[in-house]
């Protein structure tokens, strides 16, 4: 969509514009979304599965503290505060063998 298609707050198509700042991104501030909406929004395959699902795909003979420590660093990374994800993430620090283990900071 060009600049100049936009007539008012509308594009052609008679939907709101979105304003969108020098480097492209959406201005203004993205809506909280509760866990009953990032479910039903978001599905995902239980956590359980996936766990499974990873703990059979490791070599054999492969660490599984390592391998899991690095996918509880990746999860980390993405700050994901959907519910499943925070599952599968305490499944992984139970395997982790973490001594110690702090829940991740939530605004929620």
């Amino acid at each position: 969509m060009r600049k100049d298609d936009v007539v008012g707050d509308r594009d052609p198509l008679g939907r709101k514009a979105s304003r969108a700042s020098a480097d492209g991104a959406a201005c203004g501030s993205a809506r909280k979304i509760d866990t009953a909406t990032m479910r039903a929004v978001s599905p995902l395959p239980p956590p359980e599965e996936v766990f499974i699902d990873w703990l059979m795909s490791l070599p054999h003979g492969a660490s599984i503290e390592r391998a899991a420590r690095r996918q509880i660093a990746l999860i980390d990374q993405r700050v994901s505060l959907h519910p499943d994800v925070q599952c599968l993430r305490t499944l992984l620090v139970a395997v982790a063998g973490a001594t110690h283990w702090q829940r991740p900071v939530s605004n929620l």
